[in-house]
């Protein structure tokens, strides 16, 4: 899709390319639903989750996830939340920001995939053109982006009528989504900037920069997390109505 690599921010980019990122859909699907055999396990990962399971199932699922996320990304922060010397708090900093991505980056993966949505990646290993889209809206619905939700509404239930017909032309690429996805990366890139900093000053006292850092983490990625669940199961239960409310909310952002 034209114009969304340019606007991949660089600290999602480099968070991507950092090992165990990327989730293979396929087993996180057969792990997470393990008590689920035969068939229903086949089609769950092929069609999804959604095929076998109601949305209060995948949404208590989805919050499973994020709690068990949340848990972990706060220990690595707490982690690289200690160094007190001034030599090495800007670089541990930058590491901490593309980890921060990282762990984000899995968990919407992660919530992603239990709501249905197909695999990010191609064959390769590469973002496809409609996974490079798809992250963004995700990190921009976890971010507070109140236009992201209403894109994923419509990319999940308009756009999905539409699949294989080629129906979506350059024109409504350059006029939907370019707008909306450029605002979202702004929005990152703001998130980008604050952590930095918040980062950067909890690193200066030791052990006290560790619990501030961790806590500064687990504040952020559960609620992050859920905005991204009721983003789905939103969109899952979504009728005509609102889809048409979801498309002039992202027309009112354009």
């Amino acid at each position: 899709m034209t114009n969304e690599k340019e606007l991949l921010p660089s600290a999602v980019a480099s968070a991507l390319k950092l090992p165990g990122v990327k989730i293979d859909r396929r087993k996180f699907l057969a792990e997470t639903f393990s008590k689920t055999q035969g068939e229903e396990l086949s089609k769950i990962i092929d069609y999804g989750p959604q095929t076998v399971f109601d949305t209060a199932y995948l949404t208590a699922t989805a919050k499973h996830i994020v709690r068990r996320d949340t848990e972990k990304s706060t220990v690595a922060s707490f982690l690289t939340g200690l160094p007190s010397n001034p030599a090495v708090m800007a670089g541990s900093s930058a590491v901490d920001i593309a980890q921060y991505f990282a762990f984000a980056l899995r968990m919407a993966q992660e919530i992603s995939y239990i709501f249905g949505k197909q695999d990010l990646f191609d064959n390769n290993g590469d973002l496809s053109e409609n996974g490079e889209r798809d992250i963004i809206l995700y990190l921009g619905v976890m971010l507070g982006v109140s236009a992201a939700s209403s894109a994923i509404i419509y990319a999940t239930r308009e756009l999905g009528k539409t699949a294989g017909k080629k129906v979506a032309s350059k024109a409504l690429t350059k006029t939907l989504w370019y707008p909306i996805l450029k605002k979202i990366a702004a929005a990152i890139n703001i998130t980008v900037t604050k952590q930095t900093v918040s980062k950067t000053i909890t690193k200066v006292v030791p052990v006290v920069g560790g619990v501030l850092s961790g806590g500064l983490t687990f504040i952020t990625f559960k609620p992050m997390g859920n905005r991204l669940i009721r983003s789905f199961a939103k969109a899952l239960n979504s009728d005509e109505a609102s889809v048409s409310e979801a498309r002039d909310v992202i027309l009112e952002a354009v």
